[in-house]
């Protein structure tokens, strides 16, 4: 799935490529090929959080015009594919075509792309209001504060998906975050202290920057090569499975505004009392993989079972 750290991948791919050639044409399924930018130049390549910006102008001087705005959603992919050469995904599914001496970059069912004049980029109803990137060069994390603080969505699980408080948290890593942070996915964003907002944010910047090399996204150990089949988040898409932690089974639903699937551990996520002051969780043996509810002996042994009828006389 497609988050700010693909986006940054991808830019990283096609800076060596693309800046400074010149267009042979660009093609968007909604409009065709583009004349009025053939032999324009590629100037930057720009990833804001789950948005990629590639600026085109003249040559001379350098001062882009346009600015290609493509954003991937769940299931959009850019391949790069040398001229002439077969495609890797079908030609249906192509959303926009960069085409430049040689080679071409296509992107495949992007949920969005479009052509805006560079002088419009500041009024866009979404990339204007988009929040701090957090694999900028130096986000400040304070502005994030303000801006959770300012727009306050319902739950943590919210907080991390809202772009206009910082940009480039999918759902892969709120999960996770949340799961890392020990912040149940359903706590009021009212409820979390700033220190802990800031705490989430953080952890997000330092788990997307583990992930910026090549390889597979990996949370269970960040960084670490991991091979198809192997093991690597802590929450995501595991309901029902024991935690990696405490082995209790992990619950699943879906939460947020968007309603997004979202995985918790009840043990490692507790849910937080009024005030924000998290319960403590329950102590469990490493090796217990379920909560279950004891039988009627034990809770009787342990005082919390109904008590025995009593006998009344001449009964037997």
């Amino acid at each position: 799935m497609p988050e700010g750290d693909t986006i940054h991948k991808i830019a990283r791919a096609m800076q060596p490529r693309l800046p400074g050639r010149a267009l042979e044409g660009l093609w968007l399924r909604d409009r065709g090929w583009l004349a009025r930018l053939a032999g324009q130049h590629v100037h930057e390549i720009a990833p804001l959080g789950k948005h990629l910006l590639v600026a085109i102008g003249a040559p001379a001087p350098a001062r882009p015009g346009w600015v290609l705005h493509v954003h991937l959603g769940m299931h959009g992919r850019w391949h790069r594919h040398e001229r002439g050469a077969a495609w890797s995904r079908p030609a249906s599914q192509a959303v926009v075509r960069i085409a430049v001496a040689g080679e071409e970059w296509v992107c495949s069912r992007a949920a969005r792309a479009e052509i805006l004049r560079a002088v419009d980029l500041a009024l866009h109803p979404t990339v204007s209001r988009l929040g701090p990137d957090l694999l900028g060069e130096a986000p400040r994390l304070e502005d994030v504060l303000a801006r959770a603080r300012r727009r306050e969505p319902r739950s943590a699980a919210g907080l991390l998906l809202d772009q206009r408080v910082a940009c480039g948290i999918g759902n892969v890593y709120k999960n996770e975050v949340l799961f890392l942070e020990g912040v149940h996915p359903r706590t009021p964003v009212a409820a979390l202290s700033d220190a802990r907002i800031l705490a989430l944010f953080r952890r997000a910047r330092s788990l997307m920057q583990a992930n910026l090399g090549g390889g597979r996204r990996n949370t269970l150990e960040p960084g670490r090569p991991v091979r198809r089949g192997d093991p690597r988040f802590w929450v995501y898409g595991r309901g029902g499975l024991p935690c990696r932690r405490c082995a209790v089974r992990l619950r699943g639903g879906r939460e947020g505004d968007a309603a997004r699937a979202t995985w918790w551990c009840e043990a490692c996520q507790p849910r937080a009392r009024e005030g924000g002051v998290p319960l403590s969780p329950p102590a469990r043996p490493p090796g217990s993989a379920s909560r279950r509810r004891p039988g009627p002996r034990r809770r009787r042994a342990a005082g919390v079972g109904p008590r025995p009828r009593p006998r009344l006389p001449g009964t037997p």
